[in-house]
C-alpha cells in the first residue's frame, strides 16, 4: 500500500462535486478549517483540473488533494499533471488502476458486489470505495470484512456524522463524504460557516468513535 500521510491520520476524504472554481476555493477552505486534509475535486466540469491545480498550489504541504469521477486513463493522466496525488473511480476501471498503479498514484476505485472489492483489491486499490453506502449499510461492510478482513473499504455516498461510528464498528477503514458536507445549499449560498461546522463535527465524530 501507498502511505498518504494525512489520510492515514484522519481517513475522511471530502467529496467536492460539480462545482464552481469560486465555491470549490470557499468551500476547501472551509473544509481545511474545519479540520478535513484530503479532498477530492470531481471531474464533472471541464475547469476539474484547473480546480486541482489551484488547490495543489494554495494547500501544498498542507492538504492532500485528488480527482474523483475518473472514468478512463486518459483523464487520471490530465488530473495527476495538474497536480493530483489520488484518483478515485465510481466503477472498477482496470486501466485507471492499471495507470495509477504504474505510476505509484494510490487510487480508490468504486465497487458494490464482493466479486467487484475482490477484483479492485487484487488489482492494487488502495482502499476500495464501496459505493453507494447508503444504499446497504453499515451491515454490508461488516458482510465484506467477513471474507475480506485484510480488504480496505471506504464507504461512500451517505455517510452521516451519526453514521460514522456505526461504519467503524463494521470495519470500515475510511469515508468519502460529499454532499452530507458540501451541500447544495451552502455552497450556492456561500455558507461557509455552515459547512466548517460540519467538517469539525464530522472529525470529532471519527475520533470519539476511534
Amino acid at each position: 500500500m501507498i502511505l498518504m500521510k494525512y489520510l492515514s491520520r484522519i481517513p475522511i476524504i471530502g467529496i467536492i462535486r460539480g462545482a464552481d472554481t469560486g465555491m470549490v476555493e470557499g468551500a476547501a477552505a472551509a473544509a481545511f478549517n474545519g479540520g478535513f486534509r484530503t479532498l477530492e475535486i470531481t471531474l464533472n466540469r471541464p475547469e476539474a483540473y484547473d480546480q486541482i491545480a489551484m488547490l495543489r498550489a494554495k494547500y501544498a504541504g498542507e492538504m492532500e488533494l485528488g480527482a474523483g469521477t475518473v472514468l478512463d486513463a486518459d483523464s487520471a493522466a490530465k488530473a495527476v499533471a495538474a497536480g493530483a496525488e489520488f484518483i478515485v473511480t465510481p466503477a472498477l476501471l482496470p486501466d485507471v488502476i492499471e495507470y495509477c498503479r504504474g505510476r505509484s498514484v494510490p487510487v480508490f476505485p468504486g465497487a458494490m458486489t464482493p466479486t467487484e472489492v475482490l477484483a479492485a483489491h487484487r488489482a492494487g486499490a488502495e482502499m476500495v470505495k464501496v459505493f453507494p453506502a447508503s444504499s446497504l449499510g453499515p451491515g454490508y461492510i461488516k458482510s465484506l470484512k467477513g471474507p475480506f478482513p485484510e480488504i480496505r473499504l471506504m464507504p461512500t455516498g451517505g455517510v452521516t456524522v451519526e453514521s460514522i461510528s456505526e461504519y467503524l464498528r463494521a470495519g470500515a477503514d475510511g469515508f468519502g463524504i460529499g454532499g452530507e458536507l458540501f451541500r447544495r445549499e451552502w455552497m450556492e449560498r456561500k455558507e461557509w460557516g455552515a459547512i466548517e461546522r460540519k467538517a469539525g463535527e464530522y472529525i470529532q465524530a471519527l475520533k470519539g468513535a476511534q
